[in-house]
């Protein structure tokens, strides 16, 4: 699954990244609408412009929630996502690029002593370079992650229809 994310949801983009989900900023301009692409069976196109609702697109949705996390929810209950549909930390935040696993001895002298001491399991996005490990803000993101799902698991939020 992809999604194509109008950029004034920049923040709504990571957090689709940190689902594992491909997320693609884009400037979506309602005008001239010839400049949006062509829809893409798996794609989905993502803002917060009520007058994009004119476009009539299958693809579109036109999201509601003025929050990040909101949004987030917003898009897994509308496509029906549950846990099992996610790859938590799969892609790098920034890049939007797939990690890749690294040695340990690579990360030597590219993240702090500190880091290197107590952290055994690293990644590497191919695109940026940064480097990732499962520290402290994990569980913040798991955390909110687990918030945004749980409804959805205990039924009480169900998929709506376009």
């Amino acid at each position: 699954m992809k999604f194509l994310v109008d950029q004034p949801l920049g923040a709504l983009a990571k957090w689709l990244r940190f689902c594992g989900f491909d997320a693609t900023l884009m400037r979506l301009a309602l005008d001239p609408p010839g400049n949006w692409p062509p829809p893409r069976p798996g794609t989905h196109i993502l803002t917060r412009q009520a007058a994009a609702h004119r476009l009539k697109r299958p693809d579109l949705m036109v999201l509601a929630a003025p929050d990040p996390e909101g949004q987030l929810q917003e898009v897994l209950q509308r496509l029906g996502l549950s846990a099992r549909d996610l790859k938590p930390l799969t892609r790098c935040g920034h890049c939007n690029d797939l990690l890749v696993p690294l040695h340990r001895d690579q990360v030597q002298g590219r993240v702090s002593e500190h880091v290197f001491l107590h952290h055994r399991r690293f990644y590497e996005c191919p695109r940026c370079h940064r480097v990732y490990w499962p520290g402290s803000h994990l569980r913040g993101i798991t955390g909110t992650l687990r918030d945004q799902i749980a409804p959805l698991e205990d039924g009480v939020a169900e998929p709506s229809q376009e």
